[in-house]
């Protein structure tokens, strides 16, 4: 990393009001990659996926910008942060200011440990057999790393590798963690929560390695891209008698903002494709698959169902003739069954126009395919305005955490959109499109 970027980082650290964790204005403060990694809601994701060990002294080597160490400080009894940089030492200082859980150091301090975390490139052989040293009898190492030759080095220390988990799309901003197990047994489900190759990984060693990550876990994963804090959820994938389930819950409980908010849910697992991926392999049955969905809305909602604003087709499941919900994490307590319907429509549409859908009208927009999507349900076209507006009024809320002050990003929102509509389907492809288990990744909630 440039010098010139460490010391802006440490910089915005010294200013900022909120070092939290899940700090809204660190998270949106960075410009470009290398600034945002270190202040995104998710640096801490891959230790928030273990269950770490309650009452805990924790070391950690090579603090960087505090972004782990910041979070070790909420859930831990004491953390000794190790970060011979003076610049980054700084950082982390200002980053766990105000936590008295947490000393920072410029080189390793004697004393004994239930929890080490090591990153990469201080995973040496002579680092290694002194945390092996210092680990209490039920104590645990958790190396960060991008490389599986680090094995080799823990090995050479007298330390066994007892889980190795892969962290997607790295280890410094995760958004899943998962175990290898689950490729083979819920492949469909482990390729939709990574989103792409694991270039990061999480090697447990030590007496209490097991217990950071329970048998019955198969992955973690989280939605904290592009979110406000309040929006922010986990998800576990987890065995059960009959399977498997999602389980996903708030990382902070709150209160709705501005009618919106997020709560939890669970799902069993089934394999079966989304209704997006369905409708781009059997074109042919979009009038079905939208009309059982658009009862499926009403079904829900007569149950008195919360959740139904999330109830939009990437989050149906087509299981043989069983259409099945999943992942319904959004409330929007302004939103009935003709709002949810007609968001279903507009997202969908979205989405169908992302993959080139090929039973669109040729030289036809989004908003026309948008249109006749609706029509097929018996909406009238000009639903697509006002259908348009809710989201971007939806996706300030979720990206902003407010409904203060928020003119300018919901006006970037909406430009966002407008610009969607008006791209003609079958000039447009995109790699990105909605499969397995869906998110709300996708909802244009962008700064």
């Amino acid at each position: 990393m440039p010098a010139e970027t460490a010391r802006l980082l440490t910089t915005l650290l010294s200013l900022a009001e909120d070092t939290g964790s899940l700090s809204d204005e660190l998270h949106f403060a960075g410009w470009d990659t290398a600034e945002r990694a270190p202040l995104d809601h998710g640096a801490a994701n891959v230790l928030r996926a273990l269950v770490l060990p309650k009452a805990a002294r924790v070391l950690e080597v090579g603090a960087g910008f505090g972004g782990l160490t910041r979070y070790l400080g909420e859930v831990a009894a004491t953390v000794d942060a190790v970060e011979a940089d003076p610049v980054r030492a700084a950082a982390v200082r200002f980053r766990t200011r105000g936590l008295a859980t947490v000393k920072v150091h410029d080189k390793l301090v004697p004393g004994a440990y239930d929890l080490v975390v090591v990153q990469q490139p201080y995973a040496t052989r002579n680092l290694l057999y002194w945390v092996r040293e210092r680990l209490s009898p039920t104590g645990a190492l958790v190396v960060l790393t991008a490389s599986r030759g680090v094995a080799r080095t823990l090995a050479a220390a007298g330390l066994e590798v007892r889980r190795e988990l892969l962290c997607s799309p790295g280890h410094e901003v995760a958004r899943a963690v998962r175990g290898a197990q689950i490729d083979t047994e819920l492949p469909r489900l482990s390729a939709a929560i990574a989103g792409g190759p694991s270039n990061g990984l999480a090697l447990l060693c030590g007496p209490g390695a097991a217990a950071l990550w329970p048998p019955y876990r198969l992955a973690t994963y989280f939605n904290t891209a592009e979110r406000a804090a309040f929006a922010c959820t986990r998800a576990d994938v987890v065995r059960t008698g009959e399977g498997a389930e999602v389980r996903r819950v708030p990382l902070v409980p709150s209160p709705p903002v501005g009618g919106i908010s997020v709560g939890p849910c669970a799902d069993k697992v089934y394999d079966a494709p989304t209704m997006v991926e369905v409708l781009l392999d059997e074109p042919e049955r979009v009038a079905e698959l939208l009309t059982g969905w658009r009862d499926l809305v009403r079904a829900e909602a007569s149950r008195g169902v919360e959740a139904l604003w999330d109830l939009v087709p990437h989050n149906v499941l087509v299981d043989g003739a069983r259409l099945r919900p999943i992942d319904l994490e959004w409330r929007n307590a302004g939103a009935g069954v003709s709002e949810v319907v007609e968001r279903g429509v507009l997202v969908l549409a979205d989405k169908l126009a992302d993959a080139g859908w090929s039973a669109a009208a040729d030289g036809g927009s989004m908003r026309d395919l948008a249109g006749w999507l609706g029509v097929l349900i018996g909406l009238h076209p000009s639903f697509v305005d006002s259908a348009m507006e809710r989201e971007v009024a939806f996706s300030t809320i979720a990206s902003s955490g407010t409904v203060h002050g928020t003119a300018e990003v919901r006006e970037a929102i909406a430009e966002i959109w407008r610009k969607r509509l008006a791209r003609t389907v079958h000039e447009y492809r995109s790699t990105k499109v909605g499969a397995g288990v869906a998110t709300n990744e996708d909802e244009v909630a962008k700064r």
